[in-house]
């Protein structure tokens, strides 16, 4: 096929995407794609392929800039823009439209904005307003290991956030999928699993409660709720089998092959559209119509150049979908079944025929269970012990009987057959629900997946080709160099860690694989930091934490604290206020650990109301170099705490009380201390606009230097034994082009 190598090329070009810190100036891409005009043009097939790659690269740096131009030009300005309403969320009262137009100028390719805090009454997709808008760019919190939400807003187009000054309805109409949507959650009213269906059917999770996303996770059947192959192919294999019978039935129908699967294919097609159209949604429909094609004209397909077209399409319709993580899980988890089926297949006797189906099903989770163990670990910190057993139950209920049914709750139905439809969809979740809960409990956290990726496919891959017959010796090799490296002891001393919480505060001290939480972050509507930030970076940093210390209860400090409870319930806890079962946060209180002595320099009091000038306030050297945890004492706390410690105590990094509020921060307090850094745990987009740019200058004339987290992400300090480095998530942790400060930085004079 000639068009495989270009489907090749196409996605080659858009990888460097990922990578890439810096985009190159746009006079040099343009220069670029000049040349690779050119050399498409040579007859030499090598200069041909050079020049198309040159070309789609081109193509993807230029729509990268277009998005930073866009997010750059638009930023902090009110707008004029038309818009059409994509989707909505009453219950968190939110809203994300497509822009068209803004200032009577057409935005191509158009781009998405959330809108919060919205009269969702008004509104519904479908519409068209003329509204004028306030835009804030897309911003988000940026940490190791973390889920990187700023990454994958690009790879869906989603630029800003912003706020309605002033609207008008251009077009009152909703969409035909939001029309469908109404009337399936009408049909579904009295059903307690609506939810999960409305989940099935048109992609949208959000009323699907943490209870149960929880239990999916833990039961390893989460991948049903995302619409992908399975349920394309299910709705195109139930269509062409059901038109068929109808074709026998009625006489005036055509029974053609082609006629089958042309319905089939649109059906398939209106899912995908009521879906939402998501990546993984697209990529199966992109599969299915490539296999149809390929069979109508007899073109020699194999099943991994579907997979190439189809991921090739997509980033050809949006080259920024590269930074997609739900395209390239969707990929990578077709890619491991067509590998598993080539490399491990059944014996030819199991293939065919219903009595060996339980077989087949098992085979096919073996398969998934095993090669995407380093993924699910990679994303989740974790892999389900009973997912085998739970989707041996759950595919044939979900496939089979939930989804089919929930197809069928979409549209009108007499009164006595609504009825036994909803009867038999409550019945499969009652069923599936008592499966799932007699399996969950079987979640184990694991960490370092690249170590669990050589060894599970590493192994697979010496099975397969029998390596250990033939080079036993290097495989061993290869063994005691994985093992070594797992264990082999870094240079590093002790870190300091302030992760990136927004508005709160989370820091962890670590050493030897071991860390001290200081403060677990923010509460949410939905989560909390804890469950969202913290463990996952403990995580993927294979740190195990062995004591958690809160300043005060603001729920900005405390949040994250029942999750961390919840996943390590015998951790200590140590508090200046009232907490079941904690240590006391008490001046005097000191202690040893490993090469870091702590002390407690306030409160004075042993229990305390547990407010901002109640902080439990930390000091914590190596004797060469001093940290100072803070919390959010204000001017009193910091002003008695100078008399306390009159001798003076050296500091070299200072945590930022009260997230640099004009409350805190005195003078006299920066004087007194003079420490070299300071760094703050702020959100960008907060209430109270922090910090004040008058305390960032009462810093800077002391002479300290001033970093937060709103602006760089997550702060690493790291003491070696060669010295010591700051890091900074966007500029040295991870500096990517889609990871940088977009829009106007603040001014702090």
């Amino acid at each position: 096929m000639q068009c495989i190598p270009y489907a090749l090329l196409i996605i080659l070009a858009c990888l460097p995407l990922c990578s890439i810190s810096v985009l190159p100036d746009r006079l040099w891409v343009v220069c670029g794609i000049i040349a690779a005009l050119y050399l498409i043009r040579r007859p030499s097939r090598t200069q041909h392929y050079l020049g198309c790659l040159i070309l789609f690269c081109g193509v993807g740096l230029l729509t990268a800039h277009s998005i930073s131009h866009t997010l750059s030009s638009l930023s902090e300005h009110t707008v004029s823009a038309e818009v059409t309403i994509s989707e909505l969320h009453r219950q968190r009262q939110k809203m994300q439209v497509s822009v068209n137009k803004v200032n009577g100028h057409w935005q191509f390719p158009a781009y998405k904005v959330w809108i919060h805090q919205v009269e969702s009454d008004i509104y519904c997709p479908g519409q068209r307003w003329l509204m004028t808008l306030r835009l804030r760019p897309i911003h988000s919190l940026l940490n190791e290991g973390g889920y990187d939400s700023q990454r994958n807003a690009l790879a869906k187009d989603v630029l800003f956030t912003g706020k309605i000054i002033e609207k008008n309805q251009l077009k009152a109409s909703c969409s035909i999928r939001f029309q469908l949507e109404h009337l399936f959650m009408q049909n579904t009213l009295s059903s307690p699993w609506q939810g999960i269906s409305r989940a099935l059917v048109f992609g949208l999770r959000d009323r699907i409660s943490d209870t149960t996303n929880r239990l999916f996770r833990e039961t390893g059947v989460g991948h049903l709720m995302a619409i992908s192959g399975m349920h394309i192919g299910l709705v195109f294999w139930l269509t062409h089998r059901g038109w068929g019978i109808a074709a026998r039935l009625c006489r005036l129908l055509p029974i053609e092959s082609g006629w089958r699967e042309l319905v089939g294919w649109l059906f398939s097609g209106s899912y995908c559209y009521l879906s939402g159209m998501q990546p993984s949604a697209m990529r199966a429909m992109f599969a299915l119509t490539f296999w149809l094609i390929a069979k109508r004209y007899m073109v020699n397909l194999s099943s991994i150049h579907i997979l190439v077209l189809c991921v090739a399409s997509l980033l050809a319709i949006n080259p920024l979908m590269v930074l997609s993580d739900s395209l390239w899980l969707s990929a990578l988890a077709v890619l491991a079944l067509l590998l598993w089926y080539r490399w491990f297949p059944l014996p030819p006797v199991y293939r065919q025929g219903k009595r060996y189906f339980i077989f087949r099903l098992l085979h096919l989770q073996m398969g998934l269970m095993i090669l995407l163990l380093p993924i699910q670990i990679f994303f989740f910190q974790g892999m389900s012990l009973t997912a085998l057993g739970a989707n041996l139950g759950a595919i044939p209920l979900v496939s089979v009987g939930i989804l089919p049914i929930s197809l069928l709750l979409v549209v009108a139905w007499p009164d006595l057959a609504y009825r036994a439809l909803l009867f038999v969809h409550d019945g499969l979740y009652t069923l599936l629900f008592t499966l799932l809960t007699r399996q969950g409990g079987g979640w184990v956290v694991l960490t370092n997946a690249p170590w669990i990726a050589g060894v599970v496919w590493g192994g697979l891959i010496a099975g397969r080709f029998y390596w250990w017959r033939q080079f036993p010796i290097s495989l061993s090799a290869m063994v005691v160099s994985l093992l070594s490296w797992r264990v082999q002891p870094a240079d590093l001393s002790w870190r300091i860690d302030m992760l990136d919480v927004g508005h709160g505060l989370a820091v962890v001290i670590s050493q030897q694989g071991e860390g001290i939480i200081y403060d677990a972050g923010n509460r949410w509507q939905v989560g909390d930091a804890g469950e969202r930030i913290i463990i996952p970076w403990l995580g993927a940093q294979r740190i195990t934490p062995v004591a958690a210390i809160i300043s005060h209860r603001h729920s900005d400090h405390s949040g994250g604290l029942q999750s961390i409870k919840k996943r390590w319930p015998t951790l200590p806890v140590r508090t200046s206020y009232r907490y079941p079962r904690s240590l006391p946060c008490q001046r005097g209180e000191r202690w040893q650990w490993g090469r870091l002595s702590i002390r407690v320099l306030w409160p004075e009091n042993a229990e305390t109301a547990g407010q901002n000038n109640d902080s439990c306030v930390l000091y914590i050297s190596d004797g060469q170099h001093h940290l100072l945890l803070t919390g959010d004492i204000e001017k009193e706390a910091e002003q008695r705490l100078i008399e306390l410690e009159k001798g003076g105590i050296p500091i070299t990094w200072l945590q930022v009380p009260h997230h640099g509020s004009r409350t805190s921060s005195s003078s006299l307090f920066l004087r007194k201390l003079n420490p070299d850094i300071a760094f703050a745990s702020v959100a960008r987009y907060n209430a109270w606009r922090l910090p004040a740019k008058t305390v960032v200058k009462r810093y800077r004339s002391e002479g300290i230097d001033w970093v937060d987290t709103a602006q760089v992400g997550q702060i690493s300090i790291r003491v070696r034994r060669a010295g010591t480095e700051v890091l900074q998530f966007r500029d040295q942790i991870s500096p990517r082009w889609y990871h940088q400060w977009f829009g106007v930085k603040p001014d702090y004079g």
